[in-house]
């Protein structure tokens, strides 16, 4: 279970909820221009744009969850399962395993369009990082400033769906979200006119009537329709970078999910692990983790960017209270 977001005012922002039933060691990664990425089938590169974002570090080697590159392209790894197909390698194609795409795209490309045009010849390899590793069963969002995209593989080939949306959850396919938002066309933030009967006279007797429908629980499809709706309603501000983050995390606290909430087949509970927010123009990510509703800042601007040496950043997990007396 996870959701990711992409909005835009005078800046771009970027944002998801990683949900899991178990935690990671996840930490914020920093990837300078001249940091050697290597591929399992593809040749390495030395020179490529410096990259910023949330994983693990695996034998040196940087594993993101979601993350951006220094000039606002960003990339998110989504939960697919039954759904997700990969490929053994494909002679004359790129052939990439599925930690190695954002790694690829976001180290090449500048703009949405430069990658749709790149995944033409892509495709996403059914291999592990390691035989410890498991492959990760996953459909992505990418977006720049002025759209976004999902990336899907399946059984049937690479699909790439423009995403009007800018949301994206798990199961089902990204066809059956997009279709089933029409069953919520009557969802409105102003106060509705009744409709009912010309012979009642039906009046809303508070706020929030135009709402009713809209999805509460934590599964895929509802939190596709309620992300979407927040994110197309929401009062978001030119030139005012603290706001409009702020409600990015107000969006994806309305997905979240507590530990108790979802039980999963495994006797776990899947939990929003962490949430964070790109402010992908300036090269910054924040991140709240569930232990620790503090946002952290790391800006990407800070580190050498020609460098050539992995930088990882750990989280502080211990909630941060701020005594007022």
């Amino acid at each position: 279970m996870c959701t990711a977001i992409s909005f835009t005012t005078d800046k771009h922002f970027f944002g998801r909820n990683l949900d899991l039933n178990y935690n990671y060691p996840q930490t914020g990664i920093f990837v300078p221009r001249n940091y050697k990425i290597t591929f399992k089938k593809e040749d390495e590169i030395s020179n490529h744009f410096a990259l910023l974002g949330v994983g693990i570090v695996v034998s040196s080697y940087p594993m993101f969850f979601d993350c951006i590159n220094e000039y606002g392209l960003t990339f998110a790894g989504l939960n697919f399962p039954t759904f997700a197909k990969f490929n053994k390698e494909i002679m004359g194609k790129i052939n990439l395993a599925p930690y190695e795409l954002p790694l690829y795209l976001l180290s090449k490309y500048k703009t949405i369009e430069e990658v749709k045009k790149a995944l033409e010849n892509i495709s996403i390899l059914d291999e592990p990082f390691s035989k410890d590793l498991n492959v990760a069963t996953l459909h992505f969002i990418m977006s720049d400033k002025n759209k976004s995209i999902v990336i899907e593989s399946r059984e049937d080939g690479l699909k790439v769906f423009d995403n009007p949306f800018n949301v994206l959850t798990n199961n089902p396919i990204f066809e059956y979200h997009a279709f089933n938002m029409n069953n919520y066309l009557n969802l409105t933030n102003e106060e509705p006119k009744s409709r009912f009967s010309k012979d009642l006279d039906l009046k809303p007797y508070g706020k929030g009537f135009g709402q009713i429908g809209l999805p509460g629980d934590s599964s895929p499809q509802s939190r596709f329709v309620k992300a979407t709706y927040l994110l197309h309603n929401v009062t978001l501000k030119e030139k005012d970078d603290i706001y409009n983050i702020s409600q990015g995390f107000h969006i994806l606290n309305n997905v979240s999910t507590l530990i108790g909430e979802c039980n999963s087949d495994l006797g776990t509970f899947e939990y929003t692990i962490y949430t964070d927010i790109y402010n992908t123009t300036d090269f910054k990510l924040y991140v709240r983790l569930y232990e620790n509703n503090c946002l952290q800042e790391i800006d990407g601007n800070k580190f050498k960017m020609d460098g050539k040496d992995l930088i990882s950043i750990e989280f502080k997990k211990e909630e941060n209270i701020i005594g007022l007396n």
